[in-house]
């Protein structure tokens, strides 16, 4: 375990939340979906990847449920439309399985069947784009973004049936607009962001008093939800015997877990061992906390 995180120590149970709001990152999934509640931080970050300055968001939802009553349904992270009627579907992909061509592909059909009015012509199903923001290059091209849409064999012309997909690979850096909107996905500090849209939303969600109820309510929720699991584990493993609550010592040592995380920046870590109990123990061993 390093120097830094031997000597952690946090007074109270807000002093490791404001720890952990602090070293929350936009391609933190839960954090971005929090920051696109601000309607000017979708339309920035549209503006930016489609290169269009003028456009502007006219109505959004934040984990929009797209039901198939045949088949599968999904739950969008952002859903908006612009002032002309463009749908825009952004999704946060870390995994590189919830990213895969089919995906989009299904998406955008999802999208035209939940739109599409009985008795309408078809004519009337609006442009839309499905935007898959990456952890890592998932079409292993080495490009930093990558338009896709069809086209006709023959001739090599559009198909004009106005569906676009764009996948965003944020592990390729560079110095133009979309470089300096990736750079901000991956600042914890909004003081060092680029954008001032971006940077006045983040900073006022990292902190703690300040958050309004439906905020805090998922800001917390990496936080809450391991407390919960981790209690509840403390019991069926035995790992806090003798305390008198019968769960103080499993508490605190995954408090300790998540406040070395957090500490080093290991939110991805933090996530997967919410859900992963070997991963979860594999952690604790290599901060030597068992």
């Amino acid at each position: 375990m390093s120097k830094k995180s031997s000597n952690l120590k946090f007074s109270t149970e807000l002093d490791l939340k404001r720890r952990f709001l602090a070293e929350l990152i936009l391609m933190d999934d839960i954090f971005m979906r929090v920051v696109l509640k601000d309607v000017k931080c979708t339309e920035f970050i549209l503006q930016t990847i489609l290169e269009k300055p003028e456009l502007r968001v006219k109505s959004q939802s934040i984990q929009s449920d797209l039901k198939n009553l045949e088949g599968r349904s999904l739950v969008l992270d952002c859903l908006c439309t612009d002032k002309k009627g463009t749908i825009y579907n952004i999704e946060l992909q870390n995994d590189s399985l919830g990213a895969s061509p089919k995906r989009a592909r299904y998406h955008s059909g999802l999208i035209d069947m939940n739109i599409s009015k009985k008795g309408k012509s078809f004519d009337y199903l609006p442009e839309s784009y499905v935007i898959f923001i990456c952890g890592r290059d998932i079409l292993k091209g080495d490009k930093q973004i990558y338009h896709i849409s069809r086209i006709i064999k023959e001739s090599g012309a559009v198909f004009p049936d106005q569906t676009n997909i764009i996948y965003v690979n944020t592990s390729k850096s560079s110095s133009n607009e979309l470089g300096k909107l990736i750079e901000d996905f991956y600042t914890a500090d909004p003081k060092k962001m680029h954008s001032k849209i971006l940077a006045k939303r983040v900073s006022k969600l990292k902190i703690a008093e300040n958050l309004e109820k439906g905020d805090e309510k998922v800001m917390t929720t990496y936080y809450d939800r391991l407390k919960r699991q981790w209690k509840k584990e403390g019991t069926e493993e035995g790992m806090a015997k003798g305390l008198a609550e019968g769960l103080e010592k499993s508490e605190d040592t995954m408090a300790k877990l998540m406040g070395i995380l957090v500490e080093e920046g290991r939110i991805d870590d933090l996530a997967k061992a919410s859900k992963d109990k070997s991963y979860r123990k594999s952690l604790l061993k290599e901060f030597q906390l068992i």
